[in-house]
């Protein structure tokens, strides 16, 4: 059951950074906080590479506006 969670989290960051990098979304509206929490429960390697993706993208938004 644990990769389900785990792929289901996956899939929703991407998702959600994917969104934000193309200005679909703001990062409040991706809302990726709990699969955040999630992945880091279950695979903390994936989840700070993911983070730092993150990080990177909603810094560049930042420095866009």
């Amino acid at each position: 059951m644990n990769q389900g969670i785990e792929e289901l989290s996956v899939k929703k960051i991407r998702i959600g950074i994917r969104q934000i990098k193309n200005g679909t979304v703001t990062p409040e509206e991706a809302s990726l906080g709990f699969a955040f929490n999630k992945l880091k429960d279950l695979n903390e390697g994936l989840y700070e590479d993911f983070l730092e993706e993150y990080t990177k993208v909603v810094n560049k938004l930042k420095d866009n506006l």
